[in-house]
């Protein structure tokens, strides 16, 4: 009777984390867990920035994620708050992206102070490429997550991008 009622539990279970488990795609980044919604394949890494590349082809999307020590940065500064420190790499990223008359179109879109976060839009017009950015300190790290969207047919929301970014983030 009790090994009977062990293999019900055991079955429903099973059956319920098929149903209704969400399945997630781990990854362990300069000791930094980031828990990927859906089926995510591991594509490269970008050497010079540090950045490792990951695509849903289900979804048609590719993600850039990064985690560095602000102390590798040339503006890195020990009296900075982390904030501080997040507004100066945001400026540094920001005139990269503006030099050499390349044509792009910057956006703020999102700050906070609290969460120590900013989420910005970089769009390179001349090859119409869009990126949302999730640049964020956490446990004395610089994380960076950038979103393309591939999806020509149904292209996620800019709400939907913005919200998919905090998800992965903040591990929700």
């Amino acid at each position: 009777m009790k090994l009977k009622l062990i293999k019900i539990i055991f079955a429903i279970f099973i059956i319920s984390n098929l149903s209704f488990g969400q399945t997630k795609s781990p990854f362990l980044i300069n000791n930094e867990l980031f828990e990927l919604p859906g089926k995510w394949k591991h594509i490269g890494k970008i050497e010079n920035s540090a950045q490792w590349g990951f695509a849903n082809e289900k979804l048609k999307l590719q993600l850039l994620i990064n985690v560095r020590k602000p102390e590798n940065f040339e503006f890195y500064n020990k009296d900075l708050s982390e904030f501080e420190f997040l507004n100066k790499f945001y400026l540094w990223e920001t005139e990269f992206w503006g030099k050499d008359d390349q044509n792009v179109e910057i956006e703020k879109i999102e700050t906070n102070e609290q969460e120590k976060y900013i989420i910005w839009r970089l769009k390179i017009v001349d090859k119409n490429i869009e990126s949302f950015i999730f640049s964020g300190v956490r446990n004395d790290k610089l994380i960076g997550i950038s979103l393309s969207d591939n999806n020509k047919k149904k292209p996620k929301s800019r709400t939907e991008k913005i919200e998919f970014l905090k998800e992965i983030y903040f591990k929700k």
